[in-house]
């Protein structure tokens, strides 16, 4: 066996290598998301999560690691790949480019990092790289001619400038705290001011946030209304909208109400009954996630607009 083609026949291996570990990592947290937990423990994964509410992202990351896979694995058979190889290109490039927005949003909006999305794209990463190094007809000491080129570099300086673009439309979003319940509140908000009043007198320790410190994230997760409450719960984040479902949910959480632990398990079971089919990322207690009015029927003010 010549040197170039040793050389070649150990990028392939290492190809295989790379789409089976990112097979692995990805198959193994869309199964434990689908048992509300997570590789990832962190306070940085919890909060990236939020912004993928339907897990589209390791469904699609598992799509690329399974075509990188059969590829690679066709490609060590020697089979004629001409066009794969192409698309294989193309679909790294593309994957590049999206990371530049994934890692500015972590970098410059949320202030946090998500150890596994950061695992998963320093994946996507070599693979690109070996993909630069790698030509299907001939391999050179590492040297590919210029004209085959133009992709990598085109996708590196878009990965480059979708990264920096990131920072200046930053809406930076102030880090969460998760050690105990957090309260989103505006300062005209008479439902707030009794929502906070009632964990007080309860002795709950809750952490208060304005709304404005958290915009960003109650416009993603489509909530238009204060009083918010946010908590952590088994690696997912309950979600919460309005004075009285906030009381409600405070009564059964911390059991001031009869059966307390009982009333929680019925509304996780029922909440996810209605929400598996959809695999969200997070899941609501019954009826918070519905848009509400401007009422004090409701229990809550328009982030909007001044409260009444």
């Amino acid at each position: 066996m010549t040197p170039r083609v040793f050389r070649s026949n150990r990028l392939r291996f290492l190809y295989l290598l790379i789409s089976i570990t990112g097979l692995i990592l990805i198959g193994t947290e869309i199964y434990l998301n689908l048992k509300r937990t997570s590789l990832c423990q962190t306070e940085g994964c919890v909060i990236v999560h939020i912004f993928d509410k339907y897990n589209t992202l390791n469904y699609l990351g598992f799509l690329i690691f399974f075509y990188l896979f059969l590829v690679s694995l066709l490609d060590i058979l020697n089979f004629h790949l001409g066009f794969f190889l192409k698309l294989r290109t193309y679909l790294l490039s593309l994957s590049v480019i999206v990371e530049g927005y994934l890692i500015g949003l972590q970098t410059w909006v949320l202030n946090t990092y998500c150890q596994y999305c950061l695992f998963v794209a320093s994946l996507l990463f070599l693979a690109f790289f070996l993909d630069y190094f790698y030509s299907e007809k001939r391999l050179s000491s590492f040297f590919i001619k210029k004209e085959n080129t133009s992709i990598y570099k085109i996708s590196f300086l878009s990965f480059i400038s979708v990264f920096l673009a990131t920072y200046l439309v930053n809406l930076s979003l102030k880090p969460l705290n998760f050690k105990s319940p957090i309260i989103v509140y505006k300062k005209d908000c008479i439902h707030c001011e009794e929502v906070i009043s009632y964990a007080k007198e309860k002795n709950i320790e809750v952490k208060l946030y304005e709304i404005k410190d958290v915009l960003p994230l109650a416009k993603i997760i489509n909530i238009n209304s204060v009083p918010i409450l946010l908590s952590k719960e088994n690696g997912r984040i309950v979600i919460v909208n309005g004075k009285e479902e906030i009381k409600k949910w405070l009564d059964i959480k911390y059991g001031i109400k009869e059966e307390a632990e009982k009333d929680l398990e019925k509304v996780y079971k029922i909440v996810e009954k209605k929400e598996h089919k959809r695999k969200v990322q997070l899941f609501y207690p019954l009826e918070s996630n519905k848009t509400v009015n401007n009422t004090e029927e409701n229990g809550v003010c328009t982030i909007e607009k001044p409260c009444q």
